[in-house]
């Protein structure tokens, strides 16, 4: 009975990756000069604007916060000051023509 079991979820398995498209995007990583004013939330919605992945603005800052926590660790959270250098990645979709 466990053979049958195992058979048929490696079965399930083979037939959900044979099926599954490919991804036709790619990640850009940007390197963005905070200014005087901003903040990861607002640089959050900015960069967003340019992904064509819909995530929350939480989720996307978190994604800053761990992308750059070697600037950021010793600091209050969300603290980022102008003139730091922080790396942003964000998701495009290529159009196929």
């Amino acid at each position: 009975m466990r053979l049958l079991i195992v058979a048929v979820c490696a079965a399930m398995l083979w037939i959900s990756c044979a099926e599954a498209e490919k991804p036709n995007g790619h990640v850009i990583t940007e390197v963005y000069t905070v200014q005087s004013g901003d903040t990861l939330d607002g640089i959050s919605y900015q960069y967003m604007a340019k992904s064509s992945v819909r995530r929350d603005v939480r989720e996307f800052r978190s994604g800053i916060e761990e992308l750059n926590w070697d600037l950021l660790k010793d600091r209050q959270r969300g603290m980022i000051y102008p003139g730091d250098k922080l790396l942003i990645n964000y998701y495009v979709i290529e159009v196929i023509e």
